[in-house]
């Protein structure tokens, strides 16, 4: 046999490894969650902080709006006060959402509550509704109120937003209060720190649902691009990605596939264009986190759902 035919064989031979490898099965066996839907079913609605173009971000009042609206899930960030109440606060510090300045860390949740926290909302129209006439309800929310307020007629995506050690006293009482409410299979605890994860990886109750954080789901969506994912595992459920990154396409039919090739859940952030949304969902996604989930439910009127 000449060499070159020996070249192609083996040439024919690796290819034929390789498709098999990523059509058959990869039987990561992670169990069902609320956050994957099945195929042909309409994907979860997320409100983006309680949908921040509609309503003061993280507050009493998005979140109890949105819930009225029909949303299926509610997504927030989570920050430790003084007092060491876990609250839906997006920063650390509270410049940029209300009448008053400094870390959340230095106030207690009750002197927190003092503070408008609808201040530098814009409305759709441009204008500020809630400047001059404050709102009693737009103010963060304790998680344990949370919990006791929606229990599971919703799902949660919790990111965790303190580092270091607060992050860690965070992580343990966001598992706390999770199993007091048994709520362990309606939330998603997500968190960009690394180190913060991994410590609420290592104490949280097995039952609870964690989502990649970005330097794993990089990790993820390299090895399946390339191809060697299948001989990847990790420890998450899923994950939350942006529709493109650094002029990388996210949100195609094809990753999905191999996300859900990998038994785990996406959800795309923060999509408010109705195209994109429709992209989306065609390609499989099984959430859309948006801050206009009043667009989003019409899309999913407009599609049949």
């Amino acid at each position: 046999m000449k060499r070159s035919s020996k070249i192609g064989i083996v040439v024919v031979s690796i290819a034929l490894v390789y498709i098999t490898l990523q059509v058959m099965p990869y039987f990561k066996h992670k169990k069902d969650t609320p956050f994957r839907i099945e195929q042909g079913e309409a994907p979860l609605v997320i409100a983006h902080g309680g949908a921040k173009k509609l309503y003061p971000e993280n507050t009493i009042l998005a979140f109890e709006s949105v819930v009225d609206m029909g949303v299926d899930t509610l997504e927030m960030d989570l920050c430790m006060t003084k007092d060491k109440k876990l609250i839906t606060h997006h920063n650390l510090t509270i410049d940029e959402t209300s009448n008053g300045s400094g870390k959340v860390a230095d106030y207690t949740y009750e002197e927190l509550t003092q503070f408008n926290f609808g201040y530098r909302f814009q409305d759709l129209n441009g204008s500020y509704p809630y400047r001059d006439d404050q709102h009693e309800k737009a103010v963060p929310m304790m998680v344990e109120e949370l919990f006791q307020e929606f229990d599971k007629d919703v799902t949660y995506i919790m990111e965790i937003k303190d580092s270091g050690a607060l992050g860690k006293q965070a992580a343990k009482q966001l598992n706390d209060l999770i199993v007091a409410y048994g709520l362990e299979e309606y939330v998603c605890v997500a968190s960009f720190d690394e180190d913060v994860l991994d410590y609420f990886l290592e104490i949280k109750d097995e039952d609870i649902i964690v989502s990649l954080d970005y330097d794993t789901a990089t990790e993820f969506i390299v090895a399946n691009l390339i191809g060697y994912g299948i001989f990847m595992d990790y420890e998450g459920y899923g994950m939350q990605l942006p529709i493109e990154e650094m002029g990388v396409p996210l949100g195609n039919r094809y990753l999905q596939w191999k996300i859900h090739k990998n038994d785990m859940f996406v959800h795309y952030w923060t999509i408010d264009d109705k195209e994109d949304m429709k992209y989306l969902i065609n390609n499989g996604a099984d959430g859309i986190i948006s801050d206009r989930v009043d667009l989003l439910l019409e899309v999913l009127e407009e599609m049949g759902y």
